[in-house]
């Protein structure tokens, strides 16, 4: 069963503290720089092992699109903002937008099996899979990804 989706009006909490962060213009041709930037940061720091690469580019690859086509509207003089954070025992990745949020009533139900042949709404569900943390505040044009530290022991 998937976790509920959490969408807040208001701002995030402002901790842990910001170990990287950088702004984008809502080009998708700048999307594969912004994965690689990220990935390559979580993985060599070891707070990610290697053997989940391709997890981490799928849920930064759905974040990065939904925020600069969804949220931005494509519009390439729109910024997309991406922080990681790090704590003694996760880290954390939080892209925003420029753009109004969502409704969770917008997102296909994936347990229609109809969805599944929808061009959106499957992204949220698969990061939900393999995150501890998927949430949205301002309304859903913030959003917070987070995941237990790979060099760190699971309490």
């Amino acid at each position: 069963m998937t976790r509920p989706l959490n969408i807040f009006p208001g701002e995030p909490p402002n901790k842990p503290p910001i170990v990287f962060e950088r702004r984008w213009p809502s080009r998708i041709d700048k999307k594969q720089e912004i994965l690689d930037e990220v990935v390559d940061l979580l993985i060599n720091s070891g707070w990610v092992i290697a053997d989940d690469r391709a997890w981490l580019y799928l849920c930064f690859d759905e974040i990065v699109v939904n925020a600069m086509l969804h949220g931005n509207e494509g519009d390439p003089r729109l910024e997309i903002e991406l922080t990681v954070r790090l704590s003694d025992d996760r880290w954390v990745v939080t892209v925003s937008d420029q753009g109004e949020g969502f409704e969770e009533s917008h997102i296909p139900d994936h347990e229609d099996p109809q969805a599944l042949m929808l061009e959106h709404g499957r992204g949220i569900r698969i990061m939900q899979e393999w995150l501890d943390e998927l949430i949205y505040y301002r309304g859903g044009s913030f959003a917070w990804l987070a995941r237990a530290r790979a060099d760190r022991p699971q309490t």
